[in-house]
């Protein structure tokens, strides 16, 4: 992107709340791109994407989500449940007046992404994810009972940082210890998430000891703008949706209606091989059940996919949306 600032606008949605987000309009004929982020990221993290596609003519609209870098930061993490984020979505696309558009979401944003297909589907051509798959609603599993699930499926447990995410003392935690959160955040070897992060207490214990580990250089050009946003912004809103998911996911996936659990525009599914949270073998199962139309495609990379193989990732979505895009 040209600069932090260039191209970025703001728009107040229905409930209140300001967005920041990046915005291009479409050449003719062109489809618009919504592209959201995960945790602890930044719409900069779709850099390359935005570059990559802005100079082939396609819209964007690319958020900070809420409790990010210009987006307002609620401190309520009921504010953060993923049927108000898509409405904050739909809002700012609707504020924008495009139309033929793609919603794509990377961690937490596939979540957004995957209730923007349950609930606003006459809305978009397709839906795209990466790293984290198509998440179908959860109206009656409590959280243990999906870490049990995962757990027999996989062979561990992949969900046991949530605990420290969504921790009282999560803020406070990350202030503290924050070089070693970002060694955690963004390893140079992504594989030390499955001692490091999957095990409960794990996340816990790395942050409390101050431990180190080299760090992915992809990310080393963004580091400087992390600092400076989530210095000023805070840790409150990202870890909001970790608290959110514990307490209040059940409740809201209630909202959506059973027949509407299947996507059934077509979807594009960016598996992640050195990913050992986001495992490319459950994003495929939950596809299979859940996406009729699915393209699945696996990179050789860790969670941060859109910055670790930015090239192959858009020549692959390249490819797919002009497979549906009349």
């Amino acid at each position: 992107m040209e600069s932090l600032h260039t191209g970025f606008k703001e728009v107040q949605v229905s409930r209140g709340y300001k967005y920041h987000y990046y915005f291009s309009a479409p050449e003719t004929g062109k489809p618009t791109l919504l592209l959201a982020h995960g945790f602890p990221s930044l719409a900069i993290d779709w850099r390359c994407q935005i570059a990559y596609f802005k100079a082939k003519g396609y819209g964007l609209v690319v958020p900070d989500m809420l409790g990010y870098g210009g987006t307002d930061k609620p401190a309520d993490h009921k504010e953060y449940l993923h049927s108000l984020l898509a409405r904050d979505l739909v809002d700012i696309l609707e504020h924008e007046k495009v139309t033929n558009v793609i919603a794509m979401g990377h961690d937490w944003g596939s979540k957004t992404t995957s209730v923007l297909a349950n609930l606003f589907s006459g809305h978009f051509l397709g839906f795209a994810f990466f790293a984290l798959g198509y998440i179908p609603p959860n109206p009656s599993k409590p959280f243990a009972e999906l870490e049990e699930e995962i757990t027999k499926a996989i062979g561990y447990n992949t969900l046991g940082y949530w605990g420290l995410f969504a921790a009282p003392d999560a803020v406070e935690l990350v202030e503290n210890h924050i070089e070693s959160f970002w060694d955690l955040i963004h390893p140079k070897d992504p594989r030390i998430w499955k001692y490091n992060s999957c095990p409960p207490g794990a996340s816990r214990v790395f942050l409390e000891s101050d431990s180190r580990t080299p760090r992915d250089p992809a990310h080393q050009e963004l580091q400087p703008v992390y600092e400076k946003e989530f210095s000023k912004g805070g840790w409150v809103g990202p870890l909001n949706y970790y608290k959110a998911a514990l307490d209040g996911d059940m409740e809201d996936s209630k909202k959506i209606p059973l027949e509407n659990y299947t996507i059934k525009k077509p979807v594009f599914i960016g598996c992640t091989k050195k990913d050992v949270i986001c495992v490319p073998a459950f994003q495929k199962a939950v596809a299979a059940q859940f996406c009729p139309q699915v393209t699945i495609e696996e990179f050789d990379a860790g969670h941060w996919v859109l910055t670790d193989v930015p090239e192959e990732v858009n020549s692959a979505l390249d490819k797919w949306i002009s497979s549906i895009v009349a």
